[in-house]
Formats: C-alpha cells, sequence, structure tokens
C-alpha cells in the first residue's frame, strides 16, 4: 500500500523543523537553503514555495518562539481567588520555560540573531510585548482590593524582571546553566513575595 501523500501543512511544518536544525547547528548567516531542502526530503522550489526566503524562515522560529512566553504569560484574573496563588501560577508556568534547555537554547540563539540582525525582528515587534495579560490581571486585583498600586504595568514588568532576573538574562547573555526546577520554584516564591509585600493590601500582604 502507497504512503499517504503529504499535506501542505506537513511539508510546510516538516521544512520549518529541518530550518530550526540548521539554525541552531550553523546561526542565521551559515545557514544554507540547499540544506534545509536536504534535512526536510524536500525540492527546493517546494521550500520556496513555503518559505520565500531563509529570512522569512528565521522570522517565524521567531514568531512561535516568542508565543511560547505569551502562552505562559497568557493569564485571566479568577475573582475570589487570592492573588498570590494566581500570580504564583503566573510565574511557574512562565518558570516552565526559563527551566527547559531546549527553549533557553533557542533563546539564546535567537536573541543573539536578533542583536546582530535587528531587521530580522521589524515584523514581530508588536508581537514579543505580553505584559497585558499581567497588567489586567493586576487591575482586577486591584479592584477586587487585594493589591494597592497606582501603575498596573509598573508593578507587571517588575514582577516579570524579577522572574527573569535570573533565570532568563544570565543564561541567555553570560552562559549560565539553565536554573533548576527547584531554584526557580524558589525564584517564583520570593518574586510573588516581594510584590505582595510590596503591594499586597492590608490583610493581604504576608506578615512580616
Amino acid at each position: 500500500m502507497d504512503a499517504p501523500a503529504k499535506t501542505p501543512d506537513t511539508k510546510r511544518e516538516q521544512i520549518f523543523q529541518a530550518a530550526v536544525a540548521e539554525f541552531h547547528e550553523n546561526g542565521f548567516s551559515a545557514a544554507s537553503m540547499d540544506r534545509i531542502s536536504a534535512r526536510a526530503g524536500a525540492s527546493k522550489r517546494t521550500v520556496y514555495k513555503h518559505f520565500e526566503s531563509k529570512e522569512k524562515l528565521f522570522q517565524e522560529l521567531i514568531r512561535r518562539h516568542w508565543a511560547k512566553f505569551a502562552k505562559g504569560l497568557a493569564v485571566t484574573y479568577a475573582p475570589g481567588r487570592s492573588i498570590r496563588d494566581q500570580l504564583a501560577d503566573l510565574g511557574h508556568a512562565e518558570g516552565r520555560l526559563l527551566t527547559s534547555p531546549e527553549v533557553m537554547a533557542t533563546t539564546r540563539m535567537v536573541m543573539s540573531e536578533m542583536l546582530q540582525r535587528p531587521e530580522l525582528v521589524e515584523e514581530n515587534e508588536e508581537k514579543t510585548d505580553f505584559k497585558e495579560p499581567v497588567v489586567t490581571l493586576l487591575t482586577r486585583a486591584a479592584e477586587d482590593g487585594q493589591l494597592q498600586l497606582d501603575d498596573p504595568r509598573d508593578v507587571a514588568e517588575e514582577f516579570i524582571a524579577l522572574l527573569k532576573g535570573k533565570a532568563f538574562w544570565p543564561v541567555v547573555f553570560l552562559g549560565a546553566p539553565v536554573v533548576s526546577v527547584d531554584e526557580m520554584a524558589k525564584i517564583v516564591d520570593n518574586s510573588v513575595d516581594m510584590i505582595m509585600s510590596r503591594y499586597g493590601a492590608e490583610g493581604v500582604r504576608p506578615l512580616a
């Protein structure tokens, strides 16, 4: 029996995954569309039918990669539930990405190429700000009397910065090892404690 024909979406995904492997192995500049087509088992004509250039392939990688982080921060406020618990859940969701060697290796590669070639990210600039759901979460918590804050956006940025201070930037730019799951759990707990100590409403703040 003949093998089922590959659908266009399946072939497109094969090409994309081949490009990811090529970018990881050789970087953007040295990546070759010839090798990508060979890895994907597709003709160059087929590759260009799905992705018109190497730049478009890399931009697709950027889009998908940042979407993983966006999903981790895509929270919805739950009325009646402790904001401490909701912030902890958000932190642990983000932490699952920050403790993944595969995710962080891709992050390091993407950030390096973005810094060298800003033109690669022009189409993605508006897609890399994931704070809005967190801002809404904090705003709703303040409206419910769980937090006392003047600028939810500043607090959202502060919380995300606390999570990434040890688990993201040193790994991406200084070559530090990916943090362990246990270490990430401590980072999340400390970050939540700091936010609640500063902005928790009376009766909600942790005891000193």
